[in-house]
């Protein structure tokens, strides 16, 4: 059931498990401080649950954030907000507001007060964002906000949509949940909204509506209300019926019940089923990925650990001299193997790797080319629209070529993400493989070494391999698609930690097309029509000349955004190569080393004293009591995930 709650265990206590685990390497002699593993801990901890907010102006979008945050005018309201202004808010012991500038401008943060926020945060204060400003991040001491919750506020959907789609590509991927603000007194949802939630929809499923102002009209008339709109998103829009999560609520109402804490207006404002389904839906089905994403990496931490302490109580146990010398033969052995792993099947890995890699950028990149490039696919669907209006008037057509240059750029957007998506699935696939295939043969180069067999096979090692090569791949486990790597979104799903790698580069390197490529055609638009005004003789043209003009210039926008793309997926696979290979090469070392470990072990044991040797072997059993301690803790927390 979807409204059911289960018993999770909190984020705290998986953060608080893996970091012990972490600790308890460091008691083993030789071992330092995993900054790695330890740097993951941190994403656990917090949490982060990112609720964007769009919808349409003057539709009660800032109000309905203000109420469920409890805390008045923390955002603008009414319709001076500027379209490009985006508010990130988040949990702070204080009311507090941070301006963040447009990289380009070059200003660094500025802290502002409460009263300077319409200077920067409203369309009178700041026209058309002439100060550049990227968002404005708000500290809000918030009960809502406190267990990791981040809201973000967008501009209006009229703005949005005709002049800023890119921010749709951009916060939408990334969102654990967007809310869809409507009203129960205006217009229902309309053709400019429906158009909005098809290209919403095509990127995310994760989107939920709300019915603001349900105070101002009477039961039947909001429900009414909610009956249209639904109807126009299952019929429209494209959304199942199933799939529609659909609240009604008052702000004001909501306010006034926080102020006067009077439980029967908190009840009549609807936002107690919005917040019970954020917090008992929502957000336990975010916290469990997290959950599993850290428990997976404790998992393997441990194991690793295990596989350390094992090796070293076999050393331990060798208290005959012939016990020594089957275990010194056995050293050697590996190591030979090891040699032969090195020189032989880690280059036939390497190669195989680069082949397989080049068939899927050059299957990957010339589906988007023929998509992006001159008389390609979204170029000849510029021309047939164009052709459809063959009948206007030349101006009429130039009028025109801004919307559909948006519509170029919105397209092209969209094949960069489905695009970015193909090459995650396939690399991760990709990837798997070689985890596979490079585990077997360092378990093959090691079975006379490791003996301590828990599942028929060298576990420790495939599990090594798979996870090690995985993390070293990876920029970071956490990293999300366009996001431009100013904030981190934690997540993923366990055995998949390879998934977002592409995106976390790709974002890095080929941003948002819409954001980058949208002042290029802005400019270049603007030029065309303002040529065309400066000519009287331009406007004898006849329809036919307006039409290939527009459609030239489209053009030479869509080629440069091929240009762009390809530069940086090209980027993007020369990095995954690289590494990759240091991948392999971090594999040989790590083993290389366990093995010097064991044979340095080997050594100190056969001087030890027979003192020295107890007080060894005391050690390792605290070690293994403590590992078999955490282990019982991770395996608990485990089957909750699973339940």
């Amino acid at each position: 059931m979807e409204t059911e709650t289960k018993q999770l265990p909190g984020l705290d206590a998986v953060a608080n498990l893996m970091a012990r685990v972490g600790f308890l390497e460091t008691q083993i002699e030789g071992r330092g401080k995993d900054e790695s593993y330890f740097a993951g801990i941190q994403p656990v901890a917090l949490g982060i649950f990112r609720m964007v907010v769009m919808g349409e102006i003057k539709k009660g979008k800032s109000s309905f954030i203000n109420a469920l945050c409890g805390v008045k005018d923390l955002v603008p309201v009414h319709d001076n907000v500027a379209t490009s202004t985006i508010f990130k808010i988040h949990h702070g012991d204080r009311l507090g507001y941070s301006v963040f500038f447009q990289p380009e401008t070059g200003r660094p943060k500025l802290e502002i007060a409460p009263e300077e926020l319409s200077a920067y945060g409203t369309e009178d204060g700041n026209p058309d964002n002439r100060k550049g400003v990227d968002f404005i991040a708000v500290k809000a001491p918030s009960q809502v906000l406190q267990d990791g919750l981040v809201l973000i506020d967008t501009p209006g959907v009229g703005g949005l949509f005709k002049k800023h789609r890119s921010i749709t590509f951009q916060y939408a991927p990334n969102a654990d949940a967007i809310f869809f603000v409507t009203d129960s007194v205006e217009s229902p949802i309309g053709a400019e909204e429906v158009d909005f939630l098809k290209e919403l929809h095509r990127i995310t499923p994760h989107v939920y509506f709300v019915q603001t102002k349900g105070a101002e009209a009477d039961p039947e008339s909001r429900r009414r209300r909610m009956e249209n709109n639904i109807a126009i998103l299952v019929e429209k829009v494209g959304i199942p019926r199933a799939d529609i999560r659909y609240f009604i609520v008052d702000s004001n109402l909501k306010m006034e019940a926080d102020a006067g804490k009077n439980l029967e207006d908190l009840e009549d404002s609807g936002f107690q089923p919005l917040t019970a389904y954020l917090h008992q839906v929502l957000k336990p089905a975010r916290d469990r990925n997290i959950a599993t994403v850290g428990l997976r990496r404790a998992s393997t931490k441990l194991s690793e650990i295990r596989s350390v302490v094992e090796r070293q109580k076999a050393v331990l146990d060798a208290d005959t001299a012939d016990k020594q010398a089957a275990l010194t033969e056995d050293l050697k052995e590996a190591e030979a193997r090891m040699g032969a792993w090195n020189s032989e099947i880690r280059p036939q890995l390497a190669k195989e790797f680069q082949m397989r890699v080049q068939a899927i950028q050059s299957e990957i990149t010339t589906a988007f080319r023929e998509k992006l490039r001159v008389g390609g696919e979204i170029s000849e669907e510029v021309r047939g629209t164009l052709v459809q209006h063959k009948d206007k008037e030349p101006e009429d057509i130039y009028q025109m070529a801004a919307s559909l240059s948006d519509d170029a750029r919105s397209k092209a957007s969209e094949l960069m993400l489905r695009t970015s998506e193909e090459l995650e699935t396939r690399f991760t696939g990709l990837m798997e493989a070689l985890a596979i295939k490079a585990g077997a043969s360092l378990a093959t180069a090691s079975t006379s070494l490791t003996k301590f067999d828990h599942t028929g096979q060298d576990a420790t090692m495939i599990r090594y391999a798979n996870t090690r090569l995985e993390e070293l791949v990876a920029l970071g486990e956490e990293s999300r698609f366009f996001e431009k790597a100013r904030t981190v979104v934690y997540g993923g799903t366990a055995g998949v930690a390879i998934a977002f790698t592409a995106g976390a580069i790709i974002g890095s390197v080929v941003p948002v097309v819409g954001t980058v490529i949208g002042s290029t055609v802005g400019v270049a638009i603007a030029g065309l029509w303002g040529g065309y005004q400066a000519s009287e003789a331009t406007r004898k043209k006849e329809s036919a000349a307006a039409r290939d003009h527009v459609h030239r210039v489209i053009e030479q926008d869509l080629s440069s955004i091929l240009t762009q793309i390809e530069t940086g997926f090209t980027r993007v696979f020369n990095d995954l190569r690289s590494k990759a290979e240091d991948a392999l090469g971090e594999m040989v070392k790590a083993s290389i080393a366990e093995l010097t470990s064991t044979r340095a072990s080997l050594q100190d044991r056969m001087r030890a004293t027979s003192q020295e040797i107890v007080e060894s072997r005391q050690k390792v059993q605290a070690l293994q009591g403590q590992v078999e301690g955490l282990q019982g803790e991770l395996d608990a927390m485990d089957a909750m995930l699973r339940q």
